[in-house]
């Protein structure tokens, strides 16, 4: 069974770096990962190895590489002799996600130092113009922010394997804030959430840091799992 999927050429790859060109592998696998996050590859539907290739007039070797990258970052999954899918998101994936997530953050976080100051401005003014937004009911500026608004102690945390392992999460972790982003109570609270850790990050307290990362996180795992069993029985 194959699934119509969007255009190769909706790719969005705008805003980025002047960089060597990517190899047949590399657009089969920033393509097939757009899609997943943003749902365009609804889950559980079978997606053909050799159907896939084809509408990208790519051989299955590229198209395999691809596909083995996206299932070792939780986003396909085998389905059938040749085929994969995309994984239901779940109560289950939640919980590992987030709790992955923790670890990792709450870890940046004792070891996030020297914020560029420039940098804590900044963010201070987008996020509050974020908030300002939510609160008269439009979320997706804030979602959108999620991953920036963090980056400011994960970038700075001085631990290149921690912050590779977060990268590798984040694609899931797209499709859940997807999901949860258009829930008003659970992105309001975020958005409370965002502005304590930003408190601690102005204040320059790691142990504050750790602890206003460690209960968002917390919050946050308990809203989606919540979420997911009210709405998906």
């Amino acid at each position: 069974m194959s699934v119509s999927v969007p255009p190769w050429e909706s790719l969005d790859m705008s805003g980025r770096a002047p960089r060597k060109a990517p190899s047949l592998a590399d657009q089969a696998y920033e393509a097939l990962k757009q899609w997943v996050v943003d749902g365009d590859l609804p889950a559980g539907v079978p997606l053909s190895e050799n159907d896939l290739a084809r509408r990208f007039s790519i051989s299955r070797s590229p198209l395999r590489e691809a596909v083995r990258r996206l299932q070792d970052e939780g986003l396909l999954e085998p389905s059938g002799p040749r085929g994969f899918s995309v994984p239901p998101l779940s109560v289950e994936l939640v919980r590992d996600v987030y709790g992955v997530r923790r670890a990792l953050e709450t870890a940046a976080a004792e070891t996030a130092v020297s914020i560029p100051p420039e940098e804590i401005v900044s963010m201070r003014a987008r996020l509050d113009d974020q908030v300002a937004q939510a609160r008269q009911g439009d979320f997706a500026p804030f979602n959108e922010n999620d991953f920036a608004f963090h980056d400011l102690f994960v970038a700075n945390c001085g631990n290149r394997l921690l912050i590779n392992s977060l990268d590798r999460l984040r694609g899931n972790l797209k499709r859940i804030i997807n999901y949860a982003g258009q829930f008003e109570a659970h992105t309001l609270t975020s958005c409370e959430e965002h502005l304590a850790i930003m408190g601690a990050i102005e204040s320059g307290s790691t142990a504050e840091l750790r602890h206003t990362v460690d209960v968002h996180i917390r919050g946050v795992t308990e809203r989606l799992v919540a979420t997911f069993e009210a709405n998906q029985g």
